[in-house]
């Protein structure tokens, strides 16, 4: 009897915990301050690279692309704007805190030889302007309070477009075809005259703020979650975005002067990581035209170097 009466409140147990635990999920608890802090570098959640040194490198191409944000490919890594309303926070937001607390580095360009500290990127980011009662303080010869004078900084809403500097390369040991970012860099008008500018002359304006080494922001984005516009619940980081390509680049640079980025198409000559498991036999037929146009051109320049060299002759 008493064996019956312990195995029934087994089964109530069982049947009642779920119940009142539902509650703990962080979907019903209200946002704390945590939520919104910077992750920690050692996160689990980073896609580990490979390890590939300089001999199984058999071909590479570093390239320098745009990801402009108006394109409803890359509504990711803009939004969101509003950081009040949610624990989320935008790409830029993330890079700005990252910044300020000193746990990466700004530079000046993309070839990361100047080092900048965040008080000299003040002036690429906010504006600060005399309004006209203050210049009538001080033409009166009195101290100018700084209730006087007006601020305009950049956010996260003022941001057009990321740079990004990545290097395709060919690992003949796993006979692979990969993508690492080595930079990037947000992209806004210049805030000196971000609210002077026109349709006519706005491309003129656009300037890079500052450019961050990628791998040392890394483990931040790896845990700095981004929108799911199939599932809230189950969000992807701004890592994952970025490693995987899921964005629209525009190409408008390498670091070859010869290439003719015009030519230069995504579908044929790099590799598309959008490509799910179902299209293995359109990911071949890229990967044998890249090696076709890469063989080619190497057998041209042998034919050239052996006309031009009298002594093969």
């Amino acid at each position: 009897m008493a064996m019956r009466i312990y195995l029934l409140f087994g089964i109530i147990f069982t049947f009642v915990t779920p119940i009142f635990s539902q509650g703990n999920a962080k979907l019903f608890e209200v946002p704390k301050d945590q939520d919104k802090a910077l992750a920690p570098n050692n996160n689990q959640l980073i896609i580990q690279y490979e390890n590939v040194n300089d001999r199984t490198i058999l071909w590479s191409k570093i390239i320098w692309e745009r990801i402009v944000l108006n394109e409803k490919e890359n509504a990711r890594l803009y939004f969101p704007v509003d950081t009040i309303r949610t624990e989320k926070r935008s790409l830029y937001y993330t890079l700005l805190k990252a910044l300020k607390a000193g746990r990466v580095n700004a530079y000046t360009d993309s070839y990361f030889e100047e080092t900048r500290s965040f008080q000299d990127l003040l002036p690429a980011i906010r504006k600060r302007d005399t309004t006209s009662v203050g210049f009538q303080l001080l033409n009166q010869g009195k101290e100018l309070p700084e209730a006087f004078i007006s601020t305009r900084d950049i956010s996260a809403y003022d941001i057009k477009e990321y740079r990004i500097k990545g290097v395709f390369y060919f690992d003949k040991r796993r006979s692979e075809r990969r993508y690492r970012i080595l930079g990037i860099a947000p992209v806004a008008y210049d805030v000196n005259f971000i609210d002077e500018i026109t349709e006519e002359n706005k491309e003129e304006y656009l300037v890079e703020l500052f450019w961050i080494w990628y791998p040392e922001i890394r483990p931040i984005l790896a845990a700095t979650p981004s929108f799911n516009e199939v599932n809230t619940n189950f969000p992807m980081s701004f890592d994952r975005i970025l490693n995987t390509r899921l964005f629209k680049p525009i190409i408008y640079q390498t670091d070859n002067e010869l290439d003719d980025i015009a030519s230069l198409e995504l579908d044929s000559i790099l590799p598309d990581f959008n490509l799910g498991n179902t299209k293995r036999v359109d990911s071949l037929d890229i990967q044998t035209k890249f090696f076709k146009k890469l063989f080619k051109s190497k057998k041209k320049k042998e034919n050239q170097t052996t006309v031009l060299n009298p002594t093969k002759q």
